[in-house]
């Protein structure tokens, strides 16, 4: 999987950018489930304790640097449930440890303050992500060159 072959061979399909990758996978390739969670990712560790079945989470911190809305523990728990990969609208913790697990993890930058646990949030909310649209169903496709986003499964 190439993200500029698949760019070429569908123009219409919009990405995002400015991400980087930061699991031991540098590419992913799955059906996306979303959650919103500004500064707080209490939600994000029952959802990712779920079946995944290869499912990508995307989590929007809405591009927050205040804190880290994922670290190794939640990534290890991911893999352990057949999650497919991660995105996130914000950053993460503990690179040198995510860089070696066998998950692809893209997000906006580190930083080594854990999130606020408060419960807030939303599980399978439609995001608004740099303009884009990203609803739960929709399909994400990401390497090192960037992250497309359909509205359904590509054939390439």
């Amino acid at each position: 999987m190439n993200t500029p072959d698949i760019s070429d061979q569908y123009p219409e399909i919009p990405f995002l950018y400015g991400y980087k990758s930061y699991g031991k996978y540098h590419s992913l390739v799955g059906e996306i489930e979303t959650i919103s969670c500004p500064d707080d990712n209490s939600l994000v560790r029952p959802l990712l304790s779920s079946e995944g079945n290869g499912k990508i989470l995307f989590i929007d911190g809405q591009a927050s640097q205040n804190v880290a809305l994922l670290g190794d523990n939640l990534a290890k728990i991911a893999i352990n449930n057949n999650w497919g990969g991660i995105i996130i609208n914000g950053f993460v913790r503990d690179v040198q440890i995510l860089r070696d697990l066998p998950i692809a993890i893209f997000a906006l930058g580190a930083c080594p303050k854990k999130s606020q646990k408060n419960q807030l949030g939303e599980v399978g909310v439609k995001l608004k992500v740099q303009g884009l649209e990203i609803q739960k169903g929709y399909w994400a496709y990401a390497d090192l060159n960037g992250i497309l986003i359909s509205k359904h499964q590509l054939n390439f």
